[in-house]
């Protein structure tokens, strides 16, 4: 099944009276399956915050977040557990790898929570690594690993128990520009190649180049812009 996002009215404020923080100020956008967004802006715009409620971490304080025509924001926190299980997959922008597991292994313990059969999860893994360059990697420690390459491990962890809502926050901030392009040209033929739905919080303009669609935001608001505007900033 695929995803379908509809964000309507989204509000997210910290405190209260004048010492009260609005990170997100009524958010609303809708994305389809196959599509992959780029959410761009300064640090402190609200764009961390917004994927974070996206993918079930935080509860807004108003307004709702539909996938499929449910709204994940009046779940409860198991049913929100249930959701980031079975419908989202998340890449930090610290790609919190286990430092002492292997890159295969990273990936299987994902796949364990997510409770898939061992040898499904074992046929699994070995695809995507192979599908993001990593096969002959699979065996060496997440020390072991570059940068670009721990970043790719982090994309196939994500996608092991085959999420439908694919969430990826700053993932070339510590990587130069070639294996950023690398790293995000990855994630975007899986995202196409499974007919989900991505979104990258990215500050890069050139990143945010290849994504199908560019939402800006400033001080808690969000609009559109066009890609070839966010590439010539």
């Amino acid at each position: 099944m695929s995803t379908t996002l509809n964000v309507r009215d989204l509000v997210k404020t910290y405190g209260s009276g004048e010492s009260a923080v609005h990170a997100v100020r009524g958010v609303s956008f809708a994305a389809d399956p196959g599509e992959f967004l780029a959410i761009v802006g300064p640090s402190g715009s609200g764009k961390t915050t917004l994927l974070a409620m996206i993918g079930g971490l935080l509860t807004p304080t108003a307004g709702s977040i539909e996938v499929n025509g449910r709204d994940i924001a009046t779940l409860s926190k198991r049913d929100q557990a249930a959701y980031r299980r079975s419908t989202v997959g998340y890449v930090f922008q610290a790609n919190n790898l286990v430092p002492y597991l292997t890159a295969r292994e990273n990936l299987l313990v994902i796949s364990a929570i997510g409770g898939l059969p061992r040898a499904e999860a074992a046929r699994r893994a070995d695809q995507l690594l192979e599908e993001l360059g990593l096969a002959k990697r699979a065996g060496a420690l997440a020390t072991e690993l570059s940068g670009g390459e721990r970043q790719r491990v982090a994309i196939a962890r994500a996608l092991m128990n085959s999420p439908r809502l694919v969430l990826v926050d700053e993932p070339t901030a510590s990587l130069d520009s070639a294996r950023g392009k690398q790293v995000v040209e990855s994630l975007i033929a899986e995202v196409k190649g499974r007919n989900v739905l991505g979104i990258m919080v990215t500050h890069d303009p050139d990143m945010a180049a290849m994504a199908d669609r560019i939402l800006a935001m400033h001080d808690g608001e969000l609009r559109e812009e066009p890609v070839r505007a966010a590439a010539a900033r």
